[in-house]
């Protein structure tokens, strides 16, 4: 087991572990009974906002020699900004002293970077646990050894086929499957991210099979968002009604079927929700909506942040310690649920889910702030209406 790391605050405080990897929050006579001493934030009321984002997903570059019709960073050449590596360690020593546990590197392609490893090397002597995202091209047996650094890497792979529609090189998935297979064999942990989108959708089980027979440690299936490049064919590539009303138990099955444990993003929770799964467990597993700004926060490689990495914004990472209690986008972000409009309004898993996902609403309905429109709670509602 590993040394436990944790943070105060209001409630209680939280638990960090990396072996096995664990979040754990708990109230204030718990942290008592671990021999800590009374935090002045509990003299503060307790509140559901917490004192700094768990986890910081931070792009390293916008380079990228792939030019994937999904990506939501409009990823290809570098930010005019990037941060330096001094700037870099600035941010990190920043969101350390905040006391974020997670830092999940990417980009663009973060191996693009030629001095990534040594920012890697820097995030994991924060005390924060790097992990990082790439698409696999890059890797080799000497880059592979070199990630053990990360508490996991998750390779972005959409299919085991070229099928048309797929978004990316066809020529690029066995160099991404080669990067799956050094990683393992270098003794890394391992998990795949996949879109899903309209046309991927029934090729699921082959991503399943394939993580399946790699024993890969999971594998994280992400909602196609119209942000960056993806606003281009989004309508056409986003999943069908039918498709969202069916994720949830086509993953459930094919998650027993391989013995593949599947994680969703949290744009994925409406569609979960759907099938009215029971309140109580889904907090006791941590199953939650959108949680732009509190939980996590994205940072592209020029310092700006937004709540997440597929949103917009103009405010700087280092400005972070004085905008979490008063940034005006962060603030709209959080409140959320407090002025949701119907049907999120009358929705019983309003507090869990959210209203779905801010980019979606953004760019579909055309207001950052409304329902998710593809949710298919609000699909059932607008045909009633």
């Amino acid at each position: 087991m590993s040394v436990m790391r944790h943070r105060m605050e209001p409630f209680g405080g939280i638990l960090a572990l990396e072996h096995p990897p664990m979040l754990v929050h708990v109230d204030r006579d718990f942290m008592l009974g671990l021999g800590h001493g009374p935090s002045p934030l509990w003299e503060e009321p307790e509140t559901s906002l917490l004192t700094a984002p768990l986890e910081v997903h931070f792009s390293v570059t916008n380079a990228c020699s792939q030019q994937c019709r999904h990506c939501y960073m409009d990823s290809g050449e570098r930010d005019a900004g990037e941060l330096s590596a001094e700037a870099f360690r600035r941010a990190v020593d920043l969101l350390a002293g905040m006391g974020v546990f997670h830092m999940a590197l990417g980009g663009g392609e973060a191996l693009e970077r030629p001095d990534f490893f040594e920012l890697a090397r820097y995030v994991r002597a924060s005390g924060m646990v790097p992990n990082l995202t790439t698409n696999g091209l890059k890797m080799t047996r000497e880059t592979a050894a070199k990630c053990r650094i990360f508490g996991q890497v998750n390779v972005s792979i959409d299919g085991l086929d070229a099928f048309q529609g797929a978004g990316r090189d066809p020529e690029a998935l066995a160099q991404g499957v080669r990067g799956v297979d050094l990683l393992l064999e270098a003794g890394v942990k391992v998990g795949l991210n996949c879109v899903v989108a309209r046309q991927s959708f029934e090729r699921l089980p082959a991503v399943f099979r394939f993580a399946g027979e790699r024993g890969l440690t999971d594998l994280e299936l992400l909602r196609l968002k119209p942000s960056g490049r993806a606003k281009q064919e989004y309508f056409q590539r986003r999943l069908t009604k039918a498709q969202n009303r069916e994720f949830y138990p086509v993953v459930r099955d094919l998650s027993l079927e391989y013995r593949v444990p599947a994680k969703i993003d949290c744009s994925f929770v409406p569609m979960f929700c759907w099938h009215r799964p029971d309140r109580a467990l889904m907090e006791q597993f941590s199953v939650y909506g959108c949680e732009a700004g509190n939980v996590l926060l994205g940072v592209r490689s020029d310092g700006r942040f937004a709540g997440c990495s597929f949103l917009e914004g103009e405010e700087s990472v280092f400005e972070l310690p004085r905008l979490w209690n008063s940034s005006p986008h962060l603030a709209r972000l959080r409140s959320w649920t407090d002025r949701a409009p119907e049907p999120c309004r009358s929705c019983s898993y309003l507090d869990i889910c959210k209203g779905g996902c801010r980019a979606v609403a953004q760019f579909v309905a055309g207001d950052l702030y409304a329902p998710d429109p593809e949710c298919p709670f609000a699909v059932e509602a607008q045909l009633k209406s």
